[in-house]
């Protein structure tokens, strides 16, 4: 259920810029029949990859006959090669274009499908998925890299329009398909559903898209000076602050994601084909967060947007804990805060995620890309922690989950605290001078 829509690392104001000849096949605003369908196929192979092995990993676990935690290293390590490539593939799609990045990252994402189909081993399965999620990496990113490329303004807007409809329809669909492939035809079909589904996106984007990077960055050292950039922008008090809190904050939702499958259908006996249709409650409930939060925008200021969510995030924590800690509630006393705190962060994620870019306006891109990458593996780490202290019960679930949601609002808070003593010391010493 990816929410974070991340954008490439922009260039920078220092780089020298290359013009790059006979690079562009269809100048900036030619239209590319079928580009905001294919831009949007390219975003939902990441939902669909997470989502759909959902429901198969308590089965995952009968079958290899082994832990919560190592089956869950399957969404871990994923989220993980995602990670990591969200890092990669930006920079290097600036320097030899989107087109081969792409076409290579989707083989990649094709290839891993159908070796984790017939994989004969967990620690195979393990490792296909962790090269699976590099390849995925490449379509949340240079999708709306080429959006950049190709379109302006309102236009561009009512392309990331059509591309956010489909990512949010998604997380909804990908369970309950993931359900009835795996009932249907076993584990195996869901693996083989999404190299499928790669090799179709990678068919079409070959026969359909051409390159649409515009400049090509040339110059030596381009690498190292986004890796700079990334500490830049961590070295920013405000940018800072608002990284670590979306970070936290992601990370009970990757919490709640990894821990979903044994709770759901493990603790509470849920059948597997109707997983989806409760996991969706939660995936909803983002939904009409985010929704309200752009309605409310025209009234209220993004920081107090943000605070209220953070706020509404940090209570359904502490009930998540309360209600896992002492097991009140059955599956309402889990999926219950679960919806308020996705429900608070569709407010907190874009509130944050614009805060932390606006120090940074030229190099806006490589912030998000960095935001990105920290929230997957925030969420990695997260989710490994779920499934490695899951006793049978909610609370390795509830636990975790609920102290990344406190540890989003600490870090608000704290920094706010701290910056506003420093404002307030940094005016006495000049009433003093």
């Amino acid at each position: 259920m990816p929410v974070w829509a991340f954008r490439l690392p922009h260039l920078m104001k220092t780089s020298n810029l290359t013009r790059t000849e006979s690079l562009v096949s269809a100048s900036r605003g030619d239209a590319i029949k079928g580009l905001p369908f294919l831009l949007a196929a390219l975003t939902a192979l990441t939902a669909l990859s997470i989502d759909m092995s959902l429901p198969a990993m308590p089965r995952l676990k009968e079958i290899f006959g082994s832990t919560e935690g190592m089956i869950q290293l399957t969404l871990s390590l994923f989220m993980l090669g995602y990670s990591v490539g969200q890092l990669v593939c930006g920079p290097l799609s600036d320097r030899v274009g989107r087109r081969p990045v792409l076409l290579g990252g989707l083989a990649v994402f094709a290839l891993a499908g159908f070796g984790c189909a017939i994989a004969p081993s967990l620690p195979v399965l393990i490792a296909l998925r962790l090269v699976q999620g590099m390849g995925a990496s490449v379509g949340a990113i240079l999708g709306r890299a080429i959006v950049r490329d190709k379109f302006e303004g309102r236009e561009a807007s009512g392309v990331m329009s059509q591309i956010t409809q489909v990512m949010i329809l998604a997380p909804l669909v990908a369970p309950t398909l993931g359900g009835y492939l795996l009932q249907a035809f076993g584990w195996h079909s869901i693996f083989l559903f999404l190299g499928i589904a790669g090799l179709a996106v990678a068919s079409l984007s070959f026969a359909k898209l051409p390159e649409t990077i515009r400049q090509r960055r040339t110059e030596s050292g381009y690498v190292g000076q986004v890796f700079r950039g990334f500490g830049q922008a961590l070295a920013h008090r405000s940018t800072r602050r608002h990284v670590l809190t979306t970070m936290f904050a992601s990370a009970g939702m990757f919490s709640y994601i990894s821990g979903s499958p044994f709770v759901i259908i493990g603790v509470f006996k849920v059948p597997e084909g109707q997983f989806g249709m409760v996991f969706s409650l939660t995936a909803a409930a983002l939904m009409v967060g985010a929704t309200l939060n752009r309605r409310l925008l025209s009234i209220w200021e993004p920081t107090r947007l943000l605070r209220f969510g953070v706020s509404i995030v940090a209570a359904a924590a502490s009930l998540l804990i309360l209600c896992t800690a002492f097991q009140w509630g059955g599956i309402y006393g889990v999926m219950g805060p679960m919806m308020v705190y996705l429900f608070g962060l569709g407010m907190v994620m874009p509130n944050a995620s614009a805060a932390a870019m606006e120090p940074h306006p030229h190099m806006a891109g490589l912030v998000s890309s960095l935001m990105g990458g920290l929230q997957t593996l925030a969420g990695a780490v997260a989710g490994f922690a779920v499934g490695s202290f899951f006793d049978g019960t909610t609370r390795s679930l509830g636990f975790t989950a609920g102290a990344m949601g406190l540890l989003a609002l600490l870090f608000l808070e704290r920094t706010s605290v701290t910056a506003a003593k420093e404002i307030e010391l940094g005016e006495e010493t000049v009433a003093i001078e």
